[in-house]
């Protein structure tokens, strides 16, 4: 086993940076493509949240490669401009770290539950196209399976868990708002409109086609194509917007013909949905990933960690077992 990950994240590069390497689905397939033309590379995986991206490389035996460098080259821009904002692990320091990922514990806001879902996709998308191998397969399984066993197992107990309940609870420093248009319909944007309806607030949600299953509307949430958000914003009090389109969704040109104008405009999204140019405009106040996701952690986090380190190590002690058995059989099968 050759594996080496090299990660970006909130603590070492601010939005601005982190949008440089939030890769889209389609920069992923691209980095894919560039990655699998190294003979060293056997397996590639991607994860690319509002808060971090990272890089999983499987090698060849004796192979050496820096995944920021790679992901540099593959994306086209200068390793000596970002190398001093990131950080490269191997073998188990990075199953390790992977573990504490998937488990919340890396993350802006602890204990977050989005994360756990997005390495879960991470993993699913390389395989889907072919650009993990055996062992990133079991890494990745291994993360996913330590980061479930931490959620039932650590009493996280925050009152807003998740970045969709932080940028909901924005909103209730605005008593006047009650109508609140939500851009995106993955699984944070249907999560924000799920909230929104629960608190009370009226909810409208934007689709780009009506082709029937492929959008899940929330119960209680309006809808409204995509085509049509800028109407739509001119009857609402607040926007909230958590797509992965590599395009703002609200700019402030577009919003100079409105009669009115939202009063508070909440970016959940990296690279950013909305124009910074929105929050100079009189009277609208604008809050981004970071701005909402700020946080110290307490004492009983600390002891929290030694809790969650303790779960993790159990499963990295499972993917070496099945390492040694992999690499007995294969001795095996050789002789």
């Amino acid at each position: 086993m050759n594996v080496v990950m090299s990660y970006i994240d909130y603590n070492m590069a601010d939005l601005t940076d982190r949008e440089v390497f939030s890769c889209t689905k389609t920069e992923g397939r691209e980095i894919y493509r560039f990655l699998g033309r190294n003979p060293d590379i056997y397996g590639a995986v991607i994860i690319a949240t509002c808060n971090r991206t990272e890089l999983y490389l499987s090698l060849r035996d004796g192979a050496e490669a820096e995944p920021f460098r790679e992901l540099c080259r593959a994306i086209g821009v200068s390793y000596d401009t970002y190398a001093y904002m990131h950080r490269t692990l191997r073998q188990t320091e990075a199953i390790r770290h992977l573990c504490m990922v998937a488990s919340g514990a890396e993350s802006q806001i602890w204990g977050e539950d989005q994360i756990i879902s997005q390495v879960r996709d991470a993993i699913r998308t390389a395989r889907e196209l072919k650009a993990s191998d055996a062992i990133l397969n079991v890494v990745f399984r291994t993360g996913v399976s330590a980061g479930k066993k931490v959620k039932t197992l650590v009493d996280f107990k925050t009152d807003d868990d998740s970045t969709a309940l932080r940028a909901v609870s924005v909103l209730k420093n605005y008593p006047d708002v009650k109508d609140v248009l939500v851009i995106g319909n993955g699984m944070i944007g249907r999560l924000v409109a799920e909230i929104l309806v629960r608190e009370g607030y009226g909810a409208t949600m934007t689709l780009r086609q009506y082709k029937h299953g492929e959008n899940v509307i929330p119960k209680g949430c309006g809808k409204v194509g995509y085509g049509d958000r800028y109407e739509k914003l001119s009857e609402c009090d607040a926007c909230i917007s958590a797509t992965s389109s590599p395009h703002f969704t609200v700019t402030a040109e577009g919003l100079k013909g409105l009669s009115r104008v939202p009063k508070v405009f909440v970016d959940l999204a990296v690279p950013r949905d909305i124009d910074p140019g929105v929050s100079e405009i009189d009277g609208v106040s604008c809050f981004n990933v970071d701005d909402i996701s700020r946080e110290i952690r307490s004492a009983k986090k600390a002891e929290q960690l030694k809790q969650i380190d303790s779960i993790i190590e159990k499963y990295i002690d499972d993917f070496y077992k099945w390492l040694n058995f992999r690499d007995n059989m294969k001795k095996e099968n050789a002789g």
